[in-house]
Formats: structure tokens, C-alpha cells, sequence
């Protein structure tokens, strides 16, 4: 079912895209109409688009594209930024993405400058909404320098603050001031007294974009959890459940107390973390085949993660299904097979299947994939990781969201095998950072675990012999 589901959404996106070539090509191949139709529609669609609503504003704007005549350039472009804006309210990045370009391009042939610092606008809004912050000040700055060209002040600063925002968001508190200081300046406005202070004090943030007390206590919960499960693995279960127990309602009441929302959302995403543990240390294993623990053990996963999904608002496009640049997925996806590989050879465990044949094969690989690999990607990369951005920054959010996931490998008790995956999850989320998609990664840890436990078991003597020590 999860399987389908991730098929489905993969699918919606192609169909997006190719709805979106279609409604240009319909318009370059379509009938030319009066330009006075074209404009009549526009207008009727911009009223809708001022009273919200985007439906029936889409509809129109997509309907003028075949009043539009061919050689009217100008509009053209007028229309795709203004498809790019809706869809850009709709939070659709990729077809906002896609009109913003289409308008940028023809504004770039036509040389029109305004046309081309509202596209970019547009484009830098995006990758600042996706966390690409060093994109989104590139276009921030075209935008800039094109405003720059026309003379409209008013919209260069208002871009310049924008820029300013991206430096806000990582709790760059020097860069910020010194941009807003110059937006002042350049609007011909005086600069606040209080200015720079008042700045400070709204952003009790370290330089990481998170306040010093939030910074301790996100660690003291990291300290804790990997306590909790080094009681579990190595002295007393029991101590360890009940640690596991406190930090839930820690967590709780701290994500309920008066912190900063990002905070707050990180602190209840990672709540599934004791959750599942308590959980899973509650299921009696001697009584469950080993291969079946895993589909059983990611109820709760997929459980806990869509309903922070549901309490934070999150789409499923939001924390990871997209399909991206399926060249890049498929090479992230193929590193699993030198990984799984990697991590046998430090952990040699037992195959999950008596007999190694195909059958036997696909049926637990799919087993793996869906159970562990999406599960787990999930959780840690699409929505804990998500969440750590926003409050540590990317860099900082990454490397956290890895130690999480390192902890909850202690119970392999191996040292070696702790600092390996810590690596993979450094490589995952900074895969993850870069193409905002699930895909790659998933079938990559999926593929992982079933060199781990289905494959390399029944061949590992052959690579044994291949090792030079």
C-alpha cells in the first residue's frame, strides 16, 4: 500500500509537469484570438486570484493562454509570472518554479528588466521556502540589479529585505542589520535609534539560529536518549524503559511550554523517537520470526510520523515525495549495495531467509524497503531533519538529526558499526539537503539492509576471498 501511495505521488508530479508543458504548447499551437478576449479573461482571472480564489483564477489564467496571440510576447510572460505567483501561493514550488522561468526567459530575450526582477523574486522566494539559502540570495541579487536598471527603488530594497530574511532565518545577526541599515538608507528613510538593539533582542538566537537555552536542552535530550539506550543494550531494560518513558513526558511538557515554534515542533517531532522504542521493546521477540519484526516494529513509525505529518500541516510532497532528477536518485539509490556490504562485514549477522532463491528474495527485500528504508527516511530525514533545519540551521540540523539516528543503533553493540552509520546518516540527509527527495535514499537504505540480512550472508565467503587481509 505504501509502496502505491509513493507510486501515486510520483506520478501526480510527472503529471503536473507534463500539464504544464501541455498548457504551453496548447498555447503556441492554439487558434489566435482577439487580444481584447485575452485581456477580458486576464482581468477575470486576476479578480479571482485578489479574492483567493485560485481555483477558478487557475482556470482562467489557463484558458488565456490560448487568447494570448502568438507574437505577443510580453504577455506571454506576463501570464507565466503570474501562474508562477499562484502556484506559488498554492505552495506548488515545481510548477511555480517552472512558470517563473518560462517568464524569465522571455523577458530575458525581450530585455525587460522589471519583468525580470519580479521572476527572480519569484525564484528566490522558492529557494528560500526550501532552504536554499546561498540559491535563493542569487537570485535575490538579479533581482536586485535588474530593479536597479528601471529605477524602482521601493521594489529593489523590498527585494534587498528579502535577502536580508535569509540571513534572519541562520541567526546571522551582523548580516542582518547591516542590510536592513542599507534598506533604510536607500528607501531615503532615518535609521531607528534603537534599531540594532531592538534587532538583538528580538533574535536572543545564537549564531546557529537557536537560543543558548534551547541549544543546551536539545543536546540534553540527545545525552539522554543515548543513555537510555545504552541501559537498554547494555545494563538493565527495565532502568531503560523507564528513562525512555521520562523523556517522553519531557518532551511533552516542553514542547507545551512557551518556546519558540520551530523549537516546539522539533521537540514534538522527535516524541516518536522514546514512542517507538518503548514499543518495540514491549514486543516479546522470541515469539516473531526475525524478518517479520521489522514490518511490525514500522507500524508505529509510519504511525507516529503521519501524525506529525497531520499536526504540523506537512504534505507528503512537504517532507520528501517528489520524485527530483531520477539520474541523481538512481545513483543514491545504487550506493545501498556497497553500503549493505560495508555494514555486513562489520556486523555479520544471520540471514532473515532460510533459502536463498528469488522468490524468497523479493519478498523480503520489499519487506526491508518499505518497513525500514521509507519508515525510518520518513521520520529522520523528511520531518525530524526537516525540523532541525529550522532551528539549528542546515549544517547543524544535519549532523543532530545523524547523532539521533546513530543512537538508536547502540543496541547493535558494535563501536565500528555505530561510526559507519553515523557517516550514512551524514550522507543520507546531506542527500536529502541537496534534491528534497525521499526517493534515492529510501531504496538506498532499503537496498542496504537487504545486502545486510538477505545477500551477503549466502555469498560472504566468496568476498572474504577477494579482501586483501
Amino acid at each position: 500500500m505504501i509502496i502505491l501511495i509513493y507510486i501515486r505521488i510520483l506520478y501526480r508530479t510527472t503529471i503536473n509537469q507534463k500539464q504544464a508543458n501541455e498548457d504551453i504548447f496548447n498555447h503556441s499551437s492554439g487558434v489566435i484570438m482577439e487580444k481584447q478576449q485575452s485581456l477580458e479573461i486576464l482581468n477575470l482571472a486576476d479578480n479571482f486570484y485578489q479574492e483567493n480564489n485560485y481555483k477558478e483564477a487557475l482556470v482562467n489564467y489557463k484558458k488565456a493562454l490560448n487568447f494570448i496571440p502568438v507574437d505577443d510576447t510580453v504577455t506571454q510572460a506576463d501570464l507565466f509570472l503570474k501562474m508562477g505567483d499562484l502556484y506559488l501561493e498554492l505552495e506548488d514550488y515545481n510548477l511555480a518554479q517552472y512558470y517563473y522561468k518560462n517568464s524569465l526567459r522571455i523577458y530575458a530575450e525581450e530585455e525587460d528588466h522589471n519583468g525580470k526582477g519580479y521572476s527572480c523574486t519569484g525564484l528566490g522566494i522558492i529557494q528560500q521556502k526550501q532552504k536554499n539559502l546561498k540559491s535563493a540570495r542569487k537570485y535575490y541579487d538579479r533581482a536586485q540589479k535588474s530593479f536597479k536598471k528601471t529605477g524602482d527603488v521601493k521594489r529593489e530594497e523590498k527585494v534587498h529585505s528579502l535577502e536580508a530574511s535569509t540571513y534572519e532565518s541562520q541567526g546571522i545577526l551582523d548580516e542582518v542589520i547591516s542590510k536592513y541599515k542599507r534598506t533604510f538608507q536607500k528607501m531615503g528613510q532615518r535609521i531607528p535609534g534603537d534599531f540594532q538593539e531592538s534587532v538583538k533582542k528580538q533574535n536572543k538566537r545564537s549564531i546557529l539560529g537557536v537560543s543558548r537555552g534551547e541549544l543546551v536542552l536539545s543536546f540534553v535530550y540527545l545525552a539522554a536518549l543515548t543513555i537510555a539506550e545504552v541501559l537498554v543494550t547494555y545494563i538493565n531494560l527495565q532502568a531503560g524503559l523507564v528513562l525512555e518513558a521520562l523523556i517522553l513526558f519531557a518532551l511533552l511538557l516542553n514542547s507545551s511550554l512557551k518556546t519558540s515554534y520551530n523549537f516546539s515542533t522539533l521537540l514534538r517531532s522527535m516524541m516518536a523517537l522514546p514512542i517507538i522504542r518503548i514499543i518495540g521493546l514491549s514486543i516479546p521477540l522470541m515469539q516473531i520470526d526475525a524478518l517479520y519484526w521489522f514490518p511490525i516494529i514500522s507500524v508505529p513509525l509510519f504511525a507516529a510520523s503521519f501524525t506529525i505529518m497531520r499536526a504540523q500541516g506537512l504534505s507528503l510532497k512537504n517532507v520528501g515525495f517528489v520524485l527530483g532528477n531520477w539520474k541523481v536518485q538512481l545513483l543514491i539509490a545504487i550506493t545501498g549495495v556497497f553500503l549493505g556490504t560495508i555494514e555486513y562485514l562489520i556486523l555479520t549477522p544471520k540471514p532473515l531467509i532460510g533459502t536463498f532463491n528469488m522468490e524468497n528474495l523479493i519478498f523480503a527485500s520489499i519487506i526491508l524497503i518499505i518497513s525500514t528504508g521509507l519508515a525510518e527516511e520518513i521520520l529522520f530525514r523528511g520531518i525530524i531533519q526537516k525540523n532541525a533545519e529550522n532551528v539549528f540551521g542546515a549544517v547543524i540540523g544535519l549532523l543532530y538529526t545523524s547523532l539521533l539516528f546513530t543512537a538508536l543503533h547502540i543496541g547493535w553493540t558494535s563501536i565500528y558499526d555505530l561510526i559507519f552509520v553515523f557517516s550514512v546518516a551524514v550522507f543520507y540527509g546531506y542527500a536529502f539537503l541537496k534534491t528534497r527527495s525521499l526517493l534515492g535514499i529510501t531504496l538506498s537504505h532499503g537496498l542496504s539492509n537487504t545486502m545486510i540480512f538477505l545477500v551477503v550472508p549466502f555469498y560472504a565467503p566468496l568476498i572474504y576471498s577477494w579482501l586483501p587481509f
